[in-house]
């Protein structure tokens, strides 16, 4: 599960970790692979390399005072990874009580029993306060794939960017736009995918360093009459930029000084008509945005991101949801993402008649609660896993301007209430974005969830 990224600080001067940090790094290893053990997974090795980023980034959430996740922790860890997560925590006594209560949150439990090979770990104590994260990587082979059942296909590549190309192949030659955002972080892609979608292109996904060559070629494939490079130059570089725009006619970047400002600048551009309905999701974390971004695509709404935990709405929010004369507000998550003081800001807006909230229990029951309210037929269905965000974003934009819901999903089963939503919508056509390693059996066979 992620967070709202903090400031990094630089020059951060890291000691060797004492003998009480090194004893609790060992003992989170020893409780995860009992763990993973007791439901029949592998265990996790040690990765020095990966506990190198994990440290670094423990004694910088030190320094900054916040708990926030590592924007960059993907392009940190070693090369070679084919799926990669995070988990922090702070102030918990002991390295013990930290995973226990790591293992009694979904996401980051969905984390220690992921499909990986390698983790890193740090538990730390400066300031008188523990800070502890947990890096995970798949490194080797990549899982082969299932026979896949009639009626299910599966859109995937050998990391997330050729897989945000295999979607992008679902698009002819000759598309109006493409938008292309980092694939190192969620935020900025978040408020693009609706974006893409109402403008009937692909969202495609680079490192912030350089542009890979099957996505460049992508490019000329779709022969894009426009380019949308999406965020500052803090996120994908004027280097990228330099590449894109040989690629297309025109391009333009729409970024801003935050990923608030950035999604207001996105949907400004993209929705110059306005739009009736606008979904609102926290900015801090990603699933409960990627369930709104396909919803939103199929009724050509947008996605605005807002500080959930906020004390209402900021001027430039409230002067967004004018401009685009919105008058109905779909909330996406429950009171932890977009409090209750947020949801009565929302409702006092002029010219909003109606503010509805989709959630649940978590983000998969939320993902459920938001595809129900906004689909009443649908043939074709995508999936993708809840406990990551790359596949899901390029997946969005092509589901959005398809008409198709996109239901995030743990990595090896369907929740029932899905199952139920798709036999209401007469669906007969599944799309798994990501390889067997994201999806796997379980959720090709419509595996209930237990």
């Amino acid at each position: 599960m992620l967070a709202i990224i903090g400031v990094l600080a630089s020059g951060l001067a890291l000691s060797t970790p004492s003998p009480a940090e090194a004893a609790g790094e060992s003992t989170i290893l020893s409780l995860v692979n009992e763990a993973r053990a007791a439901e029949g997974l592998g265990p996790l090795k040690l990765n020095s390399s990966l506990s190198s980023v994990s440290s670094k980034w423990a004694y910088q959430m030190a320094a900054n005072g916040a708990m926030t996740h590592n924007p960059s922790y993907s392009s940190q860890i070693p090369s070679g990874w084919t799926r990669a997560g995070e988990n922090v925590a702070r102030g918990w006594p002991s390295a013990t009580a930290v995973h226990d209560a790591w293992m009694d949150s979904a996401g980051h439990r969905a984390n220690i029993m992921g499909d990986y090979t390698d983790i890193g770990i740090a538990f730390v104590t400066s300031g008188g306060t523990t800070w502890a994260v947990e890096n995970f990587g798949k490194y080797g082979a990549s899982v082969p794939d299932i026979t896949l059942p009639s009626g299910v296909e599966r859109l995937s590549g050998s990391d997330r960017y050729s897989t945000a190309v295999a979607i992008s192949q679902e698009y002819d030659p000759g598309v109006s736009v493409v938008y292309v955002a980092t694939g190192a972080n969620y935020p900025d892609a978040l408020s693009a995918a609706p974006a893409a979608a109402k403008q009937g292109g692909p969202l495609l996904l680079t490192p912030p360093t350089g542009l890979p060559t099957v996505v460049k070629n992508e490019i000329k494939r779709l022969d894009p009459d426009l380019i949308v490079v999406v965020g500052g130059t803090g996120v994908l570089s004027s280097s990228i930029y330099k590449q894109l725009a040989a690629l297309a006619p025109k391009i333009r970047r729409d970024g801003g000084s935050s990923r608030y400002e950035t999604s207001r600048i996105v949907i400004e551009r993209a929705f110059p008509d306005g739009a009736d309905t606008a979904f609102f999701a926290t900015g801090a974390n990603y699933p409960d945005a990627l369930s709104a971004s396909a919803a939103a695509g199929n009724s050509g709404s947008p996605v605005i991101l807002i500080n959930g935990t906020g004390s209402g709405v900021d001027s430039a929010t409230a002067k967004l949801i004018d401009r685009l004369d919105v008058s109905k507000i779909m909330i996406a998550g429950g009171t932890g993402v977009v409090s209750s003081k947020v949801f009565r800001a929302l409702d006092a807006q002029p010219g909003v008649t109606k503010v509805t909230r989709y959630s649940g229990s978590d983000r998969y029951v939320t993902s459920e609660a938001i595809n129900d309210a906004s689909f009443d037929t649908a043939p074709r269905a995508f999936f993708a896993v809840g406990t990551g965000f790359a596949d899901a974003l390029a997946g969005a934009a092509l589901a959005g301007g398809t008409s198709a819901p996109l239901y995030v999903v743990p990595g090896n089963c369907v929740p029932k209430g899905v199952v139920s939503n798709l036999n209401d919508f007469d669906t007969s056509s599944r799309v798994l974005l990501g390889g067997a390693g994201a999806l796997g059996s379980g959720v090709a066979k419509m595996t209930v969830c237990k």
